[in-house]
């Protein structure tokens, strides 16, 4: 009778956690067959319970990431629109006509960048990214980025302090996708 009312508490159980109902976790009493079903069981609930956990956070995150992303294309795309909007203006003076076009250029520019960093990241996500990994140094490369990026660190508040190695630091990477993340603006 034990076994049989151990066993109708086990199916009841199982029951509830098919209707999504996950507390309370099964009694595992002794070492029956029985037993190590509910700690089974127990085992499972946790599991799916940890899966939902992450599986709400995985939905979060690709929520932000969505919006960042927006914002991100919509942040140069705004200039672009704008600035064509005033060459419309024919009484423009030419000096601010060659300024309002380098200016569309440089955030068209930006925007090709954001769109490409976006479908690099899909094929990142859905593990179709190849890498072509060789010995870089990365001194140099971090070297490369700061130079490129002098000027705008030089208009900035921030302080850069950079001890190089007196020997390369080597690291078998892709130097271009590294690249990509130092040159980050």
């Amino acid at each position: 009778m034990k076994r049989a009312g151990y066993f109708n508490r086990i199916v009841h159980n199982v029951n509830e956690l098919a209707l999504g109902k996950f507390e309370p976790d099964l009694p595992v009493l002794g070492n029956s067959t029985l037993a190590r079903l509910a700690g089974n069981i127990n085992t499972l609930r946790h599991g799916v319970k940890a899966s939902l956990r992450e599986q709400a956070k995985s939905e979060r995150l690709k929520t932000e990431l969505i919006t960042n992303v927006s914002h991100d294309l919509r942040t140069p795309l705004t200039s672009v629109i704008t600035y064509t909007e005033l060459l419309k203006n024919s009484d423009l003076p030419p000096e601010d006509r060659e300024a309002y076009i380098q200016i569309i250029d440089r955030k068209s520019k930006r925007l090709k960048v954001l769109i490409d960093d976006l479908f690099e990241a899909s094929k990142m996500a859905s593990g179709s990214v190849e890498l072509v990994k060789q010995k870089v140094d990365l001194v140099q490369l971090l070297q490369q980025a700061l130079a490129e990026h002098d000027e705008t660190i030089s208009e900035s508040s921030l302080q850069f302090r950079v001890t190089n190695p007196d020997q390369p630091v080597y690291a078998v990477v892709d130097g271009q996708k590294l690249w990509r993340v130092f040159d980050c603006p």
